[in-house]
């Protein structure tokens, strides 16, 4: 996406050392250093950090865990009219990002594209709220939706 956007800045997240040692290894060696960062973080811990919270323009997520967890962390990362746009299962539907418990969050759903691969689009209304998103803990233990 860096070299297909080469306006645009990005910053990569992943909770492991092993994957964001690779990612950097690649931003180097595709000499994406000056618009490509990498945070090390649990998602759900990062956006509550001032430099992560509410600043983003877009989250693209490979579906790290359940949509309530991934609604729920990238909401806390997005600002006002941010969209998330997620790679889901070739054979779901809108049904599993309803927008009643989307809205606890600011959020809602936009539109599934057709074919593969898939992806599924939500749009962030407002800013959320100072509690979300929770710890991981606590959103897999009780997830919004």
């Amino acid at each position: 996406m860096a070299l297909e956007q080469p306006s645009v800045e990005f910053v990569l997240l992943d909770r492991s050392h092993r994957r964001t040692d690779f990612l950097k290894t690649a931003v180097q060696d595709l000499t994406l250093a000056d618009r490509v960062t990498i945070a090390l973080g649990d998602a759900a811990e990062l956006a509550h950090l001032p430099q992560h919270r509410h600043v983003y323009d877009g989250v693209v997520s490979r579906a790290f865990g359940q949509p309530a967890a991934v609604a729920e962390c990238s909401a806390g990362l997005l600002r006002a009219g941010g969209r998330l746009v997620v790679s889901e299962p070739p054979r779901c539907g809108e049904a599993r990002w309803p927008n009643d418990a989307l809205a606890q969050l600011g959020m809602r759903f936009v539109r599934r594209t057709a074919g593969a691969p898939t992806f599924a689009e939500l749009e962030c209304l407002t800013t959320t709220d100072p509690a979300y998103p929770r710890t991981w803990k606590q959103i897999r233990k009780r997830p919004l939706f």
